[in-house]
């Protein structure tokens, strides 16, 4: 099988095997543990580009994740106050999603900032992951947006965004995590063991 063929393969399979999960409380998980590994392969493979991108990717989503689970915004802030409780719910992860994307968008430099690695360098990957950041991003602009129509000025209709939030959420995280899988696909490819490591 083409290289390529396996790679649009890891896409879809994962795009399709997200869509059914429809749950946050094993999707984002699954994602962490998707990224963990990609971190992990890429230690193991020596590749500081592909450790960068999926530590960049691994934290920031396990801190939004870890702020929610842990209550600390639901509990600073009254569930009557649905303006409010809304803005602050949907800004935090429209922060989170703006602050990913800028550190992939300028990865390199970033990486150069904290590493002496010289293998440091942009990479095909440095041009896509950005894009799933910036487009879950719009979805939380989106419905930070409609929550204030819907509760500010009580147009009740407009519930689009909040009736497919996860559907349009998960969409994204699928197709990154496929992208995840296809950039350790071609680490593999193109990693040769050391002679120590053969000996």
């Amino acid at each position: 099988m083409k290289l390529s063929h396996l790679i649009l393969l890891s896409i879809v399979s994962i795009a399709i095997f997200y869509i059914q999960l429809w749950d946050h409380r094993i999707v984002i998980p699954l994602c962490l543990i998707i990224l963990g590994t990609c971190m992990l392969y890429g230690s193991y493979i020596k590749e500081v580009n592909m450790i960068h991108i999926s530590g960049i990717m691994f934290t920031f989503t396990a801190l939004n994740h870890a702020v929610f689970e842990l209550g600390l915004i639901n509990d600073s802030v009254p569930s009557e106050n649905q303006l409010l409780q809304g803005t602050i719910i949907y800004g935090t992860q429209l922060l989170f999603n703006i602050v990913t994307a800028l550190l992939l968008i300028f990865r390199v430099q970033f990486s150069r900032s904290i590493s002496q690695s010289k293998d440091v360098a942009l990479t095909y990957f440095d041009g896509i992951f950005h894009w799933f950041f910036l487009y879950m991003g719009l979805m939380n602009l989106l419905a930070m947006l409609e929550n204030i129509a819907w509760s500010y000025f009580e147009m009740k209709s407009w519930t689009f965004i909040y009736d497919n939030f996860e559907g349009l959420i998960y969409v994204a995280w699928s197709i990154c995590c496929g992208t995840v899988l296809t950039m350790m696909i071609c680490g593999a490819k193109s990693y040769t063991p050391q002679e120590s490591e053969l000996s």
